[in-house]
């Protein structure tokens, strides 16, 4: 079948309309306001492509994606699966970016974990595989007696319930594992999780105390932690409930700092691998205006901060004046008046996770101690915002916040590791702050040795064609990095049809509507050029336009 035919549409303004529309040809419907463009392209054609993809499916996805309603017309033949690229179609969610639309970034998250260099976010050296024998001698030194379990990663936010897996680690002889945080027999057979839900799970190799008689025993759990463990162990302090991470991939000889290989996922912001813990992966965050919550001439002890927790409470009360004794500083000062130190410590919490503090009841004298993770009243508010219940509440902190550059990542939107991996020089978040253009060229000077060559080959390919697609839709000073709800209609319209041509999908009617407004006559002609390339293909374009130019091709 080489046509397309459309017998007696009456949808809207069509009034009893025959239609006989070649294949495999750049098409373009044009006339007036409401003389039924639209109506033909995308209420009878797309939507009768659609519903009749659909009724070919199995019964389950039919059921999954609704019935679609058939178009009012007498007849259709040799329609083939449609695609519509209309204006506005991009979405709303600032997740979504020109480089995850068009899937470039997801080629470049590649491209990064398999040749990109690793670099310590710490000390700024590139970091480097380690020996066995060496974590083996940094745990044998730490300090006399101090108490470890010794852990070997299983499982990183894996849905499962993993009863199998678990009956499998008891017929090899391991039976603890920490899930969630929580050490638990692998023999229980209580233990029920959600398979539903992400879990983290490690296994317990041995508990051991750090003593030179341990030390053939020590040297046996670590190299027994890091063959199943994939070249990574974990060492947990219980007295500190601290931990420290032993990788045979990745080690900073200045910062003492091991770090696992990485993989794609680690250069996703929207993976929990990947994603900066601060801001969620958003780059960005919603943070209190101090100019707005704090009263420069009050104390700490007058409440000088509007979302601080009271002073006049016991609990803070102590807290805060545990805090000035050992920062040293007056919580009767005036803020103005505080040292920086005081207040940063005030604000944003203690460097040590926790630290000692002696507390006393000002009624009743009775003094105890605790041990406190002061994370400071920024973070304290921020938790009551998160767990608030009322609308209200919410609206009036709201009110008090600004939206800023996320602090941990600086906009990059991901953890500190990944995020400092270079390529000749670039991080990715280097890249895809760079204009289309920019980035083009810098992908295709990109110069690697043959063996790197050997994985990296295909990826430049698809990134180039990409990159280059985007070039042809006149989006050239866009930036990968550029969230879909900031675009305009035509900007989205085209980051889709770049898209599209570089899934080569053929045999389907592509459906725009006018795909050419707001571009320069420089950028219309590749705008054309770009139509009869995916009509080139072996599809069928059909353009609502206005264009002379794109009418008269």
């Amino acid at each position: 079948m080489d046509k397309i035919t459309i017998e007696g549409a009456r949808t809207h303004n069509l009034k009893n309309v025959n239609v006989i529309l070649p294949r495999d040809k750049l098409i373009v419907i044009t006339g007036l306001s409401g003389s039924g463009k639209s109506s033909l392209a995308f209420d009878t054609l797309y939507i009768e492509g659609q519903r009749r993809y659909i009724e070919s499916l199995s019964t389950f996805a039919r059921r999954q994606i609704g019935d679609m309603a058939k178009p009012d017309i007498e007849d259709a033949s040799g329609i083939t699966p449609t695609i519509s690229i209309e204006q506005k179609t991009a979405g709303k969610n600032p997740r979504s970016t020109v480089g995850t639309m068009t899937e470039t970034y997801d080629y470049m998250r590649v491209l990064f974990a398999r040749v990109g260099i690793p670099y310590c976010p710490v000390s700024g050296e590139a970091v480097l595989p380690q020996s066995k024998e060496r974590i083996i001698r940094t745990i044998q030194s730490f300090p006399q007696g101090t108490k470890l379990i010794l852990l070997a990663p299983y499982a990183r936010n894996k849905r499962a319930e993993f009863k199998e897996d678990f009956q499998d680690l008891l017929r090899k002889g391991f039976t603890r594992a920490r899930v969630d945080g929580t050490i638990v027999n692998l023999g229980d057979t209580e233990i029920s999780l959600d398979g539903n839900v992400a879990h983290n799970v490690d296994i317990v190799i041995d508990r051991i105390k750090i003593d030179s008689v341990n030390n053939s025993r020590i040297a046996e759990a670590v190299i027994s932690a890091l063959n199943l463990g994939k070249g990574v162990c974990i060492a947990y302090i219980s007295e500190k409930e601290e931990e420290q991470l032993f990788s045979m991939h990745a080690f900073s000889e200045k910062s003492g700092i091991s770090y696992s290989a990485l993989e794609p996922h680690d250069f996703s912001f929207n993976s929990p691998f990947g994603m900066c813990e601060r801001c969620k992966g958003m780059g960005q965050i919603n943070e209190f205006n101090l100019d707005l919550i704090i009263n420069e001439d009050l104390s700490i002890a007058q409440d000088c901060c509007s979302i601080a927790s009271s002073y006049s409470t016991v609990r803070y009360g102590n807290i805060y004046n545990n805090l000035a004794r050992l920062y040293r500083f007056d919580v009767n000062t005036p803020w103005k008046k505080l040292p920086e130190k005081a207040k940063k410590v005030f604000l944003y919490g203690t460097e040590k996770k926790w630290t000692r503090m002696y507390f006393v009841h000002p009624d009743t004298g009775k003094d105890w101690i605790d041990h406190i993770q002061w994370q400071g009243v920024l973070h304290e508010a921020h938790s009551r915002f998160a767990e608030a219940k009322s609308d209200r509440y919410r609206k009036k902190m709201m009110e008090l916040m600004n939206i800023q550059e996320c602090p941990s990542c600086k906009g990059s939107r991901l953890k500190a590791y990944p995020a400092a991996t270079l390529i000749q020089g670039k991080t990715i978040f280097q890249l895809t702050q760079m204009t289309i253009s920019n980035c083009l060229q810098f992908f295709k000077n990109l110069k690697f040795s043959e063996k790197e060559l050997l994985i990296a080959g295909e990826l430049l390919k698809e990134i180039r064609e990409r990159l280059h697609f985007l070039e042809e839709v006149g989006l050239h000073y866009l930036t990968l990095d550029r969230t879909a709800p900031t675009l305009s209609g035509g900007e989205a319209q085209r980051v889709r049809l770049a898209s599209q041509i570089g899934c080569g999908l053929v045999g389907i009617t592509y459906i725009l509507d006018e795909p050419s407004i707001g571009l320069h006559p420089r950028d219309n002609k590749k705008l054309i050029q770009t139509l009869l390339a995916l009509k080139n293909k072996g599809n069928t374009v059909i353009v609502v336009e206005h264009d002379e130019e794109t009418i008269l091709e």
